[in-house]
C-alpha cells in the first residue's frame, strides 16, 4: 500500500479541518470476504464516506463537504465508525435528507450498507459474543430489507440477506430459483444453505 498523502476535509457545522488517508495504491493479499458482501483488505483500507467531527461531533457525508488535498502529509486516519456511531450518524443524515433523486438513493443506499456491516461488525465479526438487542434486531431487519429492495441485485446475496435477517424460508426458496454456472459463487450458496439447515443467522467468512 502506498499512502499518497492525506485529504483535510471541513466540517460543514463548526469548521474544525480533519485529515483522512489518500491511498495512491493498494492491493487485496492478505484480505478476507464475508458472506454480506464486506471486504476487509488491510492493504487497501476504505476510507468511511460518512465521517465524525473531532470537534462537535456531528456526521457527514464526505463526498459533499469542502475538502482540499494535501500530498505532503501523509495520514493514517480512515475514520472508520463504529456500530453505535453509525446509528447515530444515520439517524442525523436521514433526518436531514440524502439529497434528491438517484444521488439520494446511492448515499442512502451507502450509508445503509455500511450500517449493516457494522452490526455485523460488532455483534458477530468481533467475536466476543455480545447479546443483540430487541431493539438492534428490529432496525437490522428493518435496514436489510431496504437494502433487498433498493441496492441488492445479486439472488445469492438476496438470499445471504435474507438469512441474516432470519427469514430463512424466503432465502432458500431464493436459492432453490437460482441457476448457479459460477464456482465461486456456488460456494456462497452452498456455505447459505448448510447455515439455513441449522437455523443460524450468522454472518460468516468466505474461505
Amino acid at each position: 500500500m502506498r499512502i499518497g498523502g492525506s485529504e483535510i476535509l471541513t466540517c460543514p457545522f463548526c469548521g474544525k479541518e480533519k485529515r483522512v488517508m489518500v491511498i495512491d495504491s493498494g492491493n487485496t493479499f492478505g484480505g478476507e470476504w464475508w458472506s454480506d458482501n464486506k471486504r476487509i483488505s488491510p492493504m487497501l483500507p476504505y476510507v468511511s464516506a460518512v465521517q465524525k467531527c473531532p470537534e462537535c461531533g456531528k456526521y457527514y457525508y464526505k463526498g459533499s463537504v469542502k475538502s482540499k488535498l494535501d500530498r505532503e502529509v501523509k495520514c493514517s486516519e480512515t475514520g472508520e465508525l463504529t456500530y453505535p456511531e453509525l446509528k447515530e450518524a444515520f439517524a442525523q443524515l436521514d433526518e436531514e435528507g440524502f439529497g434528491i433523486g438517484i444521488m439520494r438513493q446511492m448515499k442512502e443506499g451507502e450509508v445503509r450498507m455500511m450500517l449493516h456491516h457494522a452490526y455485523n461488525d460488532y455483534f458477530y465479526r468481533a467475536g466476543d459474543g455480545k447479546v443483540v438487542p430487541e431493539e438492534d434486531k428490529a432496525m437490522f431487519h428493518e435496514n436489510a430489507l431496504w437494502l433487498i429492495k433498493y441496492i441488492v441485485s445479486d439472488k445469492v446475496m438476496k438470499a445471504e440477506f435474507y438469512r441474516e435477517i432470519g427469514e430463512m424460508e424466503e432465502a432458500k426458496k431464493i436459492l432453490d430459483s437460482v441457476v448457479l454456472n459460477d464456482k465461486f459463487l456456488e460456494k456462497i450458496a452452498r456455505g447459505i444453505r448448510e447455515r439455513l439447515e441449522k437455523n443460524d443467522c450468522v454472518v460468516f467468512r468466505i474461505e
